[in-house]
């Protein structure tokens, strides 16, 4: 990649970079609970390690409260001045070495203490994520030493979301029930400000947990399930999903209280039932996600099973069934000069 390359993909990735780490700095239970875990576990003996250090705010605390040795270690480069800049800001520039690369690829002298590490993207549960720590625990962690967060879990709950699903189209005077019916079959993520329309309608339940200090695989993710008992089914309209952190062994965070962490929907036609036992089925490998809500209770009531490949197989289909005319591009001269 040539320099003028180079530096338009650093100028294109500034803004998108500023806008992720806005949104996890303003990020107050996330901070409040990751700074009340490293202030218990660094002292002036500790060597400690930041894995996506993002703009090394974990590895400036550190630095900050006397930690022996830090390392900061970041794949973003556009990220890699910040943490320098920030740490200057701080007084503790002199006391972390900055590292851009991947933690997979990257070679570090000696092990570590403490290591905070947040490679969690959409691939939470993952083979790549749990790869990646996996590989970060035996070649980094020091023995006795301490991974934040150590464990992970995904909760499901049912729920009453006030707009599941988008309403559309709006002050218009028809009907959009085939658009509504393909939504159905993603799964949806609810922001912060529209949490505060969301009711928990039963106790959450774990679906799977993880622990990162002794695991070795990736765990199954097919087939996670859960059900209640419910008196009252006449408001769930979706099944809610969070991760539970678990940062040392008495502070935890529900991601349903961070502004930084998602929160899923499985949204579905409520049932005309006024109670029963509600049962759900996800399985979240990303190339065949499909879960089913049903009423296990009730065999005479049909469940509902969604999933991506339900809606492109009716998207093909309905294409299949369209009268339509095809206008294809006119081939330029390049193209009809490749065909010859």
């Amino acid at each position: 990649m040539k320099k003028k390359e180079k530096d338009d993909h650093f100028a294109t990735r500034i803004p998108v970079v500023l806008q992720i780490h806005e949104t996890m700095l303003a990020d107050g239970l996330r901070n409040k609970l990751l700074y009340e875990a490293i202030q218990k576990s660094v002292n002036e003996n500790t060597s400690f390690l930041d894995i996506g250090a993002g703009t090394g705010v974990w590895a400036i605390l550190a630095a900050k409260l006397g930690a022996k040795r830090v390392v900061a270690v970041e794949v973003e480069e556009s990220l890699i001045p910040v943490i320098f800049k920030l740490a200057q800001e701080n007084g503790v520039a002199d006391k972390i070495q900055i590292i851009h690369g991947n933690s997979n690829h990257v070679k570090i002298r000696g092990k570590f203490d403490v290591i905070v590490s947040e490679l969690f993207s959409t691939d939470t549960f993952g083979k790549e994520t749990v790869a990646s720590f996996v590989d970060l625990k035996k070649r980094f962690l020091a023995p006795n030493g301490i991974l934040i967060p150590h464990k992970l879990a995904l909760y499901a709950v049912p729920a009453y979301v006030e707009k599941p699903i988008q309403e559309f189209p709006a002050d218009l005077p028809i009907k959009c029930e085939f658009l509504r019916s393909l939504k159905l079959n993603y799964s949806q993520q609810i922001l912060m400000p529209e949490r505060s329309g969301t009711r928990f309608l039963a106790e959450p339940k774990k679906l799977l947990e993880i622990d990162f200090q002794t695991l070795e695989t990736a765990p199954s993710l097919s087939n996670l399930n859960s059900s209640w008992d419910m008196e009252d089914l006449s408001e769930a309209n979706a099944i809610v999903i969070f991760n539970r952190s678990t940062f040392t062994e008495d502070i935890e965070m529900d991601s349903f209280g961070s502004q930084s962490w998602r929160v899923g929907t499985y949204a579905f036609v409520p049932f005309e039932k006024n109670s029963g036992v509600l049962k759900f089925v996800l399985t979240l490998d990303q190339k065949k996600e499909n879960w089913t809500v049903s009423l296990s209770s009730d065999g005479s009531v049909i469940s509902q099973s969604y999933s991506p490949i339900f809606a492109f197989t009716r998207m093909r289909m309905a294409q299949q069934m369209t009268p339509h005319k095809k206008f294809s591009e006119p081939k330029t001269k390049a193209k009809k000069k490749l065909l010859r």
